[in-house]
């Protein structure tokens, strides 16, 4: 075992660990464009939800594509593993620079069709690097350097956030990001609530009598609504100061009352110049980062990558060369837990702006919203770094301990890089005792992909539902954020088990496996059409509001991907697939 261990391709591996960066930095900057967007363009949340449709169902058509190709001629043998991960990444480039004709046109579908290009690029990129990254080394350690190379993928998606907002918003200010003072009685909350919105609507009318692009008439229109909108506010404010003790009835009457207000602020369509001005610093991040995709592509065909044996993609011979999934339940079923996982994995953080914008969840802002994002995207960061510890070659004893040591080594970085940006997250350091409360259950995991998956599939479950019934919403939102934790591992295991006995038909069925990360673009939608109700529905559904109810879509995903933990290793071995000790402990 020891000596498998020293196989992996170590030059070769870091190499292609770059691209699994670039994933993570886009997919994460997406849950700041989606409130972004949302604003700016007057949308609905399951609108909203469009920005990770686009970009996830351009990976089903991405590998629709490859499998029909690859149906006539198989791409990887004939054209190499380098050179077609460099044409992933080339039309990723040319996807990330649509991006300044559409913040120039300020149009969402312009943005939506530069985002699908991106992950059509993408979705070339992952069915040549996952497999790859198994293949770099010994097979015992496969699932391991794909754990590393996710690792190196959800530092992309802590960082992409926080870079993203200050690019956006500016570099942060503590005291506007720190929670609500406790000590601050009902009414006075209520108040504060009056008092943000007011602010950031004074702000857009500061901003509007400066606008020299638009119509003076349409300026002076949206002015007038605003500011109609801001005397309502101030009536309300004054009555509020009128009324210090009021009683429950009263303060439920005025919370629910700026509900109704920020929901016709919503609504207010800004002149196109302005919405512009709002929009153009999308343009610089997304062309630095098309530029580093066009120098990937070029560093990747040059580099010393080398593309599998042959030999090694035949070893195991089927008798047939036609190809069909339904022969491979651990395949077909594998492809749902794809679609799920994935599904879940987005749509539990794209939907959370949604939620903390809820008064319930305290009314944080679009511009507060990067370090929430980036601590749930840098959740799979702490439970992917833990889980690569197995690729390097330790002692028992120094495993163990780096086991411990590793998610704080990552959760300080997380800290560190929001404290950076200029944000209070003081309240994130109680996020600790769910990170050992993961540490504990990776132990519990133990080393199969498949007991491990069933595991955090359940601890999903009681996380979710304890997000849903937790009264203290400071914390039943990190129920929520810690779903992150419990998916980290769920890739590279679903994965593992998914092509297990496939012999030369891995290239095949990893198209397959990433055509269904088109759950990424459907399952947000459903969540996000719950969320809706909202607006229809002020009263909510068991005494929370809808966007909270929604929580249950996660529920139901955490429950499939732990029934296939639970039967695929049962399937393997009625196949004679033995998967031995393919994922970590950490995972």
């Amino acid at each position: 075992m020891e000596q498998s261990r020293a196989q992996t391709k170590w030059s070769q591996f870091l190499s292609l660990i770059v691209v699994f960066f670039f994933w993570g930095f886009v997919a994460a900057s997406n849950d700041i464009l989606i409130p972004v967007f949302k604003k700016w363009f007057v949308l609905s949340q399951v609108q909203s939800q469009l920005v990770a449709w686009a970009f996830y169902v351009a990976y089903f058509v991405g590998s629709v594509i490859f499998f029909i190709v690859s149906l006539k001629s198989d791409i990887l043998q004939k054209f190499g593993y380098k050179k077609t991960l460099a044409v992933g990444l080339a039309l990723s480039a040319f996807g990330a620079f649509l991006f300044v004709p559409a913040a120039a046109a300020a149009s969402f579908w312009f943005f939506l069709t530069a985002l699908f290009i991106v992950g059509l690029g993408f979705s070339v990129q992952q069915i040549v690097a996952n497999p790859l990254a198994i293949k770099m080394g010994s097979p015992e350690t496969g699932a391991h350097r794909l754990t590393l190379a996710g690792g190196i993928n959800s530092l992309g998606t802590t960082i992409g956030p926080i870079l993203l907002g200050i690019v956006l918003f500016g570099m942060g200010n503590k005291n506007d990001s720190k929670p609500k003072d406790t000590n601050l009685t009902k009414i006075e909350l209520v108040k504060d609530e009056y008092e943000a919105h007011k602010k950031e609507l004074l702000k857009n009318v500061a901003e509007l009598r400066e606008d020299r692009q638009d119509d003076p008439l349409k300026i002076n229109e949206v002015i007038a609504t605003v500011e109609q909108t801001v005397k309502v506010l101030d009536g309300q404010i004054a009555s509020i100061d009128q009324n210090p003790s009021a009683d429950d009835a009263q303060i439920d009457a005025y919370s629910k009352k700026i509900v109704k207000i920020k929901q016709k602020s919503s609504t207010i369509s800004y002149p196109i110049g302005f919405v512009k001005d709002h929009l153009k610093e999308v343009k610089m991040p997304f062309i630095v980062l098309g530029i580093a995709f066009i120098l990937v592509a070029i560093f990747m065909l040059f580099s010393k990558i080398e593309d599998p044996a042959k030999e090694e993609e035949a070893e195991i011979d089927e008798g047939s060369s036609k190809f069909s999934v339904f022969n491979y339940p651990q395949l077909y079923l594998g492809m749902l837990a794809i679609f799920i996982y994935v599904g879940v994995e987005v749509s539990i953080i794209s939907n959370l702006p949604a939620l903390l914008h809820t008064k319930e969840f305290g009314g944080v802002l679009e511009h507060n919203i990067a370090p929430f994002v980036s601590l749930y995207w840098g959740s799979l960061m702490i439970g992917r770094w833990n889980g690569s510890i197995n690729v390097f070659n330790m002692s028992k004893t120094v495993n163990m301990l780096m086991k411990f040591i590793i998610p704080f080594v990552a959760f300080g970085i997380i800290i560190l890089a929001n404290e950076l940006s200029g944000k209070d997250v003081s309240s994130f350091y109680i996020y600790a005792f769910w990170i050992l409360a993961f540490i504990i259950m990776s132990f519990i995991g133990g080393k199969a992909a498949g007991k491990t998956l069933m595991i955090f599939g359940i601890a999903g479950i009681v996380m979710m539902v304890l997000g849903l019934v937790y009264p203290d919403k400071e914390i039943a939102k990190y129920f929520f954020i810690s779903g992150g934790l419990f998916c980290s591992i769920m890739w590279p295991s679903i994965f593992d088990l998914a092509i297990a006995g496939l012999g030369k038909n891995t290239g095949k069925a990893s198209s397959f496996l990433v055509m269904m990360i088109l759950g990424g673009g459907i399952i947000p939608l459903i969540q996000g059409w719950i969320c809706d109700f909202d607006k229809t529905s002020p009263d909510g559904i068991m005494g929370i509001t809808w966007t909270h109810f929604s929580y249950v879509i996660p529920i139901l995903c955490f429950i499939y991907l732990a029934f296939y933990g639970f039967v695929t290793p049962k399937i393997l071995k009625k196949q004679g697939v033995v998967m031995g000790e393919t994922t970590s402990s950490g995972h």
